[in-house]
């Protein structure tokens, strides 16, 4: 989403069947919030020890500074609106 808004991502984020944000077994932060509805598919999220599994019209939204995954749980792509606010200029950090 490039535009003159800093520290804002709007994407229409998709993950492949297998696909997921991070390595398995690997969880990544950074500041800001994370706002995500999903439009197709099974999508898992890994917020620190919790895990969420969400479908085609269910939404989420956490401080994106706790350690998370996203991930395909599912046999079909999953395609996803993702809204991310107050994130630093690639401030990622792998845990």
């Amino acid at each position: 989403s490039p535009g003159e808004e800093r520290g804002v991502d709007f994407v229409k984020a998709i993950y492949e069947v297998g696909g997921a944000s991070t390595a398995d077994e690997s969880l990544m932060r950074h500041s800001g919030r994370e706002y995500g509805y999903v439009l197709k598919g099974t999508l898992g999220i890994q917020i620190g020890f919790r895990e969420y599994e969400l479908g085609p019209g269910d939404s989420i939204a956490f401080d994106s500074t706790k350690p998370h995954r996203l991930f395909n749980k599912g046999d079909v792509p999953v395609h996803a609106i993702w809204f991310v606010v107050g994130r630093d200029s690639d401030g990622r950090s792998r845990v």
